[in-house]
């Protein structure tokens, strides 16, 4: 079934150049120019994700955010922002925000051929997981969709490899052996903070995947991978880079 993305925002500019990426992906895409109609459109096409903008007229992302979640929308919602509010990024978490995503200035250069957008992002990928299956499911995707995946079983192997390959974006488990999840994100970040680091996690932990996102991680997917909004997530990266 085709994915659909619900994109808010106030700014034609910005609506009309996401939904010229994301069509050309093969969403199905639906727009908002508020919060008011953005309810109206959850509540009639249920998306599977929604990029709603914090600071907006009448009724702002966060109030937008918090009658979301009353409604019962348990899918992904990234906010996008062009404002460095802690206090404003920690209010849209409480309220059930999945992540977070700039508005750059420069949004139409991800409008360019996809090979232009993984040189401009750099397409190196790491993949951590002790699940030999789930990493042999990601280096395939991830190698047919033009990345350059490789692999590491432990937190202590990602780590090496994150010094000698120089990846930017670690796809990282967050139970394994040894050094977990948390750990090695911490130490990740130490090494470069400019990583996107997006969380793999189990059903039940997504408490400890916030935890993650509140220390720098991009995002979280939880098992079994929904290889749709791994897509998903490396353009919205993409977006921020």
């Amino acid at each position: 079934m085709q994915k659909k993305i619900l994109i808010v925002d106030d700014e034609l500019q910005i609506r009309e150049m996401l939904y010229e990426l994301f069509l050309r992906k093969g969403y199905k895409i639906f727009t908002a120019p508020g919060g008011e109609e953005a309810i109206e459109l959850i509540k009639k096409e249920a998306p599977d994700t929604v990029l709603l903008d914090i600071k907006m007229p009448k009724m702002d992302g966060i109030e937008t955010l918090k009658k979301i979640r009353e409604l019962g929308f348990k899918n992904k919602v990234l906010m996008l922002t062009s404002m460095d509010d802690e206090e404003t990024r920690k209010k849209a978490l409480l309220n059930g925000a999945s992540g977070f995503l700039t508005k750059q200035l420069d949004l139409k250069n991800i409008l360019n051929a996809e090979g232009e957008l993984l040189t401009k992002t750099g397409n190196k990928v790491l993949i951590a997981d002790d699940d030999p299956k789930i990493c042999s499911l990601l280096r395939d995707f991830l190698g047919k969709k033009g990345f350059n995946p490789t692999t590491a079983s432990n937190g202590e192997e990602a780590l090496e490899k994150v010094r000698k390959d120089k990846p930017k974006i670690v796809l990282l488990d967050i139970n394994m052996p040894g050094m977990d999840g948390l750990i090695t994100l911490r130490k990740i970040k130490e090494i470069d903070g400019h990583i996107a680091v997006i969380m793999i996690t189990g059903v039940g932990d997504e408490h400890i995947a916030k935890e993650a996102m509140n220390s720098g991680a991009f995002d979280y997917i939880i098992k079994p991978v929904d290889l749709n909004y791994l897509e998903l997530c490396l353009l919205t990266n993409a977006i921020t880079a």
